[in-house]
Formats: structure tokens, C-alpha cells, sequence
């Protein structure tokens, strides 16, 4: 018989910890943008350390939000359901706090004052809402008849990267944003393996 499966609210936090620490030691922004720069040649981009630093936090923090609606997405597979509403009331309500604590740990870590925690709680709403419109747009594709909405990943951080070359920065954005998926199933799978049964 297979023992029933725990999700603590103290695992978002541990899910936090785990985003922050993989943006920072795996340098992904840092990857990212020299990536950029090589492909097309845009090293004036580059404005040194202070324009390096302003970058790796503001594509770092797309990036937390962007993990923050994939980790949701992928949480029923916790309990081994495939959709938010096959679950379980105690097993929504697990996953609700769960997310809460992650929130909050990341705010922690911030150290966010009340607005910034505004603006973040605004610009995952948006990201959020996109999730659900693309998640409505994928069952109307099937029958033929809707055109894919572009992540607002993709527009932000191209504006951050290379506003006078806009059209390649999305493209690269584009192809970065397709990685969100992978790395929120490794940081989920690291941060709740040792729980699984």
C-alpha cells in the first residue's frame, strides 16, 4: 500500500530557496545574456557592473514569476492528477498554502517594501492570468481556430535586453522562456523528492 503523500506549507519555502539559489550559482541570467551578446554580436549592451547587476535582478525576477506559474501548473501531479480540479478539497487547499509560503519566502528574501510587494503580487496576477488565457486558447487550437498569445516573459525581459534590437531580443527571450517549464519540473522535483513516496 502506498503511503499518502504530505505537502507542507514549510516546502515552499524550500522551493524559494531552491529558485534563488539556482538563479544565482547556475548564473542563468548571466548564461542568458552572454549568450545574446554572442549570437548577435551586442556587446554594447554590455554597460558594465552596475548595468550587469540591474539586469540579472530584473530578468531574475521574470524569471521567479514565470517559475511561479509553472510550479502551480505542475503541482497536481503531486498528488497524481493531471488538473487543478480533479483535486481532492484538502489537496487544493495543501497546494493554496504551499504557494502561499513560497510567495512569502521570496518576499522575505527580497526584502521587498510594500509597494515592490505590490507590484509583484500585480505583475504575477498578469502572468498568472496569462496562464489561463493560454490554457483556454490550447482546447479552442485544437479545433483550429485561435492564434497563440506570446508570454508576457517574453516582451518584458526583450525590453530589458535589447530595446533597439527588438525583434531578435524576443526571439531569444521567446526561446528562453520555452526552458521555464523544464527548470520549474527540476527545482520541484529537487525540493520535494526527499517527501515522495
Amino acid at each position: 500500500m502506498a503511503r499518502t503523500r504530505k505537502l507542507f506549507p514549510i516546502y515552499g519555502s524550500a522551493l524559494a530557496n531552491n529558485m534563488l539559489a539556482t538563479l544565482v550559482h547556475d548564473r542563468i541570467v548571466n548564461g542568458f545574456v552572454t549568450a545574446y551578446v554572442s549570437q548577435y554580436d551586442r556587446k554594447g549592451i554590455l554597460g558594465g557592473p552596475a548595468r550587469d547587476r540591474e539586469l540579472a535582478e530584473t530578468i531574475g525576477r521574470e524569471i521567479v514569476l514565470a517559475l511561479i506559474v509553472e510550479v502551480e501548473g505542475l503541482m497536481p501531479s503531486f498528488f497524481g492528477k493531471k488538473q487543478k480540479k480533479k483535486l481532492k478539497v484538502d489537496e487544493r487547499q495543501a497546494i493554496d498554502l504551499f504557494l502561499r509560503e513560497l510567495r512569502a519566502a521570496l518576499e522575505r528574501a527580497y526584502n521587498w517594501n510594500g509597494e515592490d510587494r505590490k507590484q509583484f503580487h500585480r505583475d504575477l496576477t498578469m502572468y498568472t492570468d496569462f496562464d489561463a488565457r493560454r490554457e483556454v486558447a490550447a482546447s479552442v487550437r485544437k479545433k483550429g481556430k485561435a492564434q497563440e498569445e506570446e508570454a508576457p516573459f517574453v516582451a518584458r525581459v526583450a525590453l530589458l535586453l535589447d530595446p533597439s534590437m527588438l525583434e531578435q531580443s524576443r526571439r531569444a527571450a521567446r526561446k528562453f522562456y520555452g526552458g521555464m517549464g523544464v527548470l520549474a519540473r527540476k527545482l520541484l522535483r529537487q525540493t520535494l523528492s526527499p517527501q515522495r513516496s
